[in-house]
């Protein structure tokens, strides 16, 4: 409006229906106001008439502050129903694909819900299911649920149209379609029903935070090492780069290599790499990983030891929540007095007792937990020790999706060079294995025992981390499993007489690796 009065200088008055209608507050009435001034034009409001004069300023500036603390009250009312309506599990806003906005009696009442829509529903289901198999890209998924006839709902604007790559984003991050409402952060369950279930919905987030962890496109891979490689040459100068798939079109066919990022910019002068050569050196690089057995059997029962001594760490455990929920039953009972006696206000208690559900939920299913942690920790150790018990015979047998599936396993990094070599940075848990296993080998050979072969020399290279550093203590000395709950020295400085006592105490790594499974 103001650019039009720029440019057009014959007008005389602006008229609004209501000065709150122009205005969000009185600091943007001020501006106007000085900005209609130096162009010669007059706001008249079809609501309120003040007249001229000084006084008729006055009273349009008290009522811009008052319209804007009515505004401000407003939304302070919306903002608390809109919530109270997600934490009673309602939907906020217009019903989301694959659900429709409907009025139903309800006791005699004509109540707004959504339900689900039958035409929509099955299609959304079916996205969610062709996308968590991770052969499915946006772009591939677009196209096919727009030839399954999966479309958008017809508007007065619009009318139905195929659904776009960031609409189907969109809709595969958003909790609603399990049977959760969010509002401003929270999470709230939802009283719709659910298209899918919590699995498939897990299952779902894993592809899409693996392509984004990995520093993959959401596109189709075309090599199951893709994403993972990373130039030797560069990372020796101290540099990052990766190597980037490429496929080149000549008389005898197609053919793939791999080739440094930096390279393309003239900083790396390693040459295109032919698939086949790295396919190579990462078979012979899984021979590498094989372990002793009787490695693996003393490990297996140090862990079942291990697990066994933290049943204590339990109890204690156990007994804090416990406590914790008898707090939380003593503060309920208490809002429910203050309801009783009128002290509070209705929609705050309500928002108390929520909360204080909420608490009681988490400390249930927390001591429910507590020993399922230390299992799950277990197993995942125990699955770990499976895989390296012949890495290279598996790895060698196992088709593209699974050794993908390995290299994502065993790796963080791995890197290439021209002479068909390789080295990797190795994730967690096999890096503490790994580690674990070199200190093991090289106690049993302290102690003179010649059963214990060799550690091998050909070692891929072993990320630093804590995990690995605690799992190689677990080898580094023949003593106690026993673990502490809090450190020796207490409050007091660490003499020798301790330092030599805390050196023949194992840290045991499963406890950490427990928490890290939950």
């Amino acid at each position: 409006m103001l650019s039009y009065l720029q440019d057009n200088r014959d007008v005389d008055y602006v008229i609004v229906y209501a000065r709150s209608r122009a205005f969000r507050n009185f600091v943007d009435a001020a501006i106007t106001k000085r900005h209609l001034d130096k162009l010669g034009v007059r706001l008249l409001s079809a609501r309120e008439d003040f007249g001229e004069g000084t006084y008729a300023e006055a009273m349009e500036a008290v009522t811009d502050i008052m319209n804007q603390v009515q505004n401000q009250l407003s939304g302070e009312d919306i903002r608390i129903k809109m919530r109270n309506k997600a934490v009673n599990g309602g939907t906020i806003g217009r019903a989301k694909l694959g659900y429709l906005n409907v009025r139903k009696d309800i006791d005699g009442r004509q109540v707004n819900t959504v339900e689900l829509d039958v035409k929509r529903a099955p299609l959304i289901l079916k996205a969610w299911d062709l996308y968590a198999t991770g052969d499915y890209t946006l772009e591939r998924l677009e196209a096919v649920m727009g030839d399954m006839g999966l479309t958008s709902r017809a508007s007065a604007r619009a009318p139905e149209k195929p659904i776009a790559q960031s609409k189907l984003h969109q809709m595969l991050k958003d909790p609603y379609y399990c049977g959760y409402v969010t509002y401003k952060g929270d999470i709230f369950p939802g009283r719709h029903d659910p298209i899918i279930g919590q699995e498939l919905f897990e299952q779902v987030q894993e592809v899409m935070d693996l392509r984004s962890r990995r520093g993959q496109r959401d596109r189709v891979h075309h090599h199951f090492a893709k994403g993972m490689l990373f130039c030797r040459r560069c990372h020796d100068r101290g540099q990052t780069s990766r190597m980037i798939f490429t496929e080149a079109i000549g008389r005898g066919g197609t053919y793939q290599y791999y080739v440094c990022r930096q390279r393309k910019e003239g900083t790396c002068d390693l040459p295109y790499l032919p698939v086949y050569r790295i396919e190579e050196a990462l078979e012979i690089h899984y021979k590498s990983l094989n372990l002793p057995t009787n490695f693996l059997a003393d490990i297996h029962d140090r862990i079942d030891q291990a697990l066994a001594d933290e049943q204590g760490s339990v109890r204690d455990i156990d007994a804090k929540v416990t406590r914790q929920l008898k707090e939380l039953e003593v503060k309920e009972e208490r809002l429910i007095d203050l309801a009783a006696d009128g002290m509070l206000p209705q929609h705050k208690i309500r928002m108390k007792l929520h909360e204080i559900h909420t608490q009681k939920r988490k400390a249930q299913d927390s001591l429910a937990n507590i020993s399922a942690e230390l299992t799950v920790g277990g197993a995942v150790l125990n699955k770990a020790l499976g895989l390296i018990e012949d890495p290279s015979g598996l790895y060698y047998s196992a088709t593209d999706p699974v050794r993908r599936l390995m290299n994502q396993s065993f790796f963080e990094k791995i890197y290439v060079d021209e002479i068909g070599d390789v080295t990797t940075d190795l994730a967690e848990p096999f890096a503490g294995l790994y580690a674990a296993e070199t200190a093991w080998a090289a106690t049993r050979a302290d102690l003179g025992d010649e059963t214990t072969p060799a550690p091998i020399k050909r070692r891929p290279r072993i990320a630093e981390a804590s995990d690995g550093i605690q799992m190689v203590r677990l080898f580094s000395v023949d003593g106690s499993t026993k673990t502490s709950m809090v450190e020796l020295r207490g409050f007091e400085p660490l003499t020798s007489s301790m330092r030599t006592k805390r050196a023949t105490n194992c840290a045991i790594a499963p406890r950490r690796l427990c928490r890290r499974s939950h």
